[in-house]
């Protein structure tokens, strides 16, 4: 009897496997993509830009970031005697703004708690701010915060006459930038930034040479020099510039070709570096040089970092975004007349229709499609098998 059993198994077993055909098949999970089809170009930055000198002795400290608008008369830079000064000076600013921030919150002492509803607010938009400013590695963000957070909690306890005042603070917080001022050596030298604009703490020696609007000026020759060297010597005493206008142009050489239907007056989306923002920039000039090419310049009114401190960056024109849902394109296949592909599912073949919206070299992106005949997100679409059919059995 047990023969008989052992034998009808390996013949059931044999049986699946002919009527199977022998095949197996392999498969690859459906996942979605995005993509960005992308035309990638050099361009050199216009601006109007003056820069701003400085010739005395001594460790010259910024003020502000890189950006920062500022007037005529403000300070934004000052030259200390050494190291110690500076980190001195930074400790007493510090202790003064605490001073300020406990004289502050005693001012509502012997005030009734209306504003007890709006400190508890500050001190949770505080809190959130910290804990999203570390998260996005901005450090010095989340210390402002905590300086808020700290200002808050005071008034708070002031309102709800926790305490009666911070005399014996301040007083040790005065003591403290006594004692750091005894050891400053000899005072600072306050630097102007002497016009309005946005400064920069650095100059590549190009300024003055073309504006923003100096589009005639750049020529392939040009352009191609400042790429290949995109810094040259400066004055020793020049430690930085104004950028006039938050708006800036680029300019660069490109085959034509490239970007057939882009003219003067055209709009055009762009991304700078390896960042992943999209900016819309406007065409305000193609003229035609060599070789088919041309010079483009593009303008736009969003305030970027390159475009205020670098004199080149790489660009990447934006054709066309695609999104949906990405396979291998050997797992295309056609069934009676309709473009689509096989899915594993419970042992059997099925067949999803797709819509391709871009064919690359050894793959596609599909629309995400509602109909249960189109292919979904997670299937197992086939890649490799024989004799492929709706309804097969694997």
């Amino acid at each position: 009897m047990l023969v008989i059993v052992s034998a009808f198994v390996i013949l059931v077993a044999v049986g699946q496997i002919f009527f199977v055909g022998g095949s197996s098949v392999k498969t690859e999970t459906v996942l979605s993509y995005d993509f960005d089809e992308e035309i990638p170009f050099e361009a050199v930055f216009l601006r109007d830009e003056t820069v701003v000198y400085d010739n005395r002795t001594g460790i010259l400290c910024y003020e502000y970031e890189d950006g920062i608008k500022v007037g005529k008369s403000t300070i934004i830079a000052r030259r200390y005697k050494n190291d110690a000064d500076i980190a001195n000076m930074r400790e007493i600013e510090q202790l003064e703004k605490q001073i300020e921030m406990l004289e502050s919150a005693e001012a509502l002492l012997g005030t009734d708690n209306s504003q007890l509803e709006a400190i508890s607010a500050q001190i949770n938009e505080s809190h959130s701010y910290i804990i999203n400013s570390i998260a996005s590695g901005d450090y010095a963000g989340a210390s402002q915060y905590r300086n808020n957070l700290l200002y808050a909690m005071c008034k708070r306890e002031i309102t709800l006459k926790e305490s009666d005042g911070y005399a014996e603070k301040k007083n040790a917080l005065k003591h403290r930038v006594a004692e750091l001022k005894a050891r400053l050596s000899g005072g600072f030298y306050d630097v102007y930034a002497g016009g309005t604009g946005y400064f920069v703490s650095s100059a590549d020696g190009y300024e003055g040479e073309f504006g923003f609007s100096d589009v005639d000026l750049m020529t392939e020759e040009k352009i191609n020099e400042i790429l290949a060297n995109p810094s040259k010597s400066t004055d020793s005493s020049i430690i930085g510039k104004l950028v006039s206008d938050y708006r800036w142009r680029a300019a660069a050489v490109i085959e034509k070709s490239r970007l057939f239907g882009i003219g003067t007056g055209s709009e055009a989306v762009v991304r700078i570096g390896s960042s992943s923002r999209m900016m819309k920039v406007n065409v305000v000039s193609v003229k035609e040089c060599s070789d088919g090419k041309a010079i483009y310049i593009f303008e736009c009114d969003n305030l970027i970092s390159p475009a205020m401190s670098e004199r080149t960056a790489s660009f990447k024109l934006v054709l066309k975004s695609y999104g949906g849902l990405r396979i291998s394109r050997n797992a295309v296949r056609e069934n009676n007349g309709e473009l689509g592909v096989y899915i594993k599912r419970d042992n059997k073949l099925l067949f999803k229709k797709i819509n391709v919206e871009y064919w690359g070299d050894d793959y596609v992106i599909c629309k995400q499609e509602t109909g249960d005949d189109y292919l979904k997100l997670y299937d197992s679409v086939v890649v490799e098998g024989k004799e492929l059919y709706d309804g097969k059995i694997v």
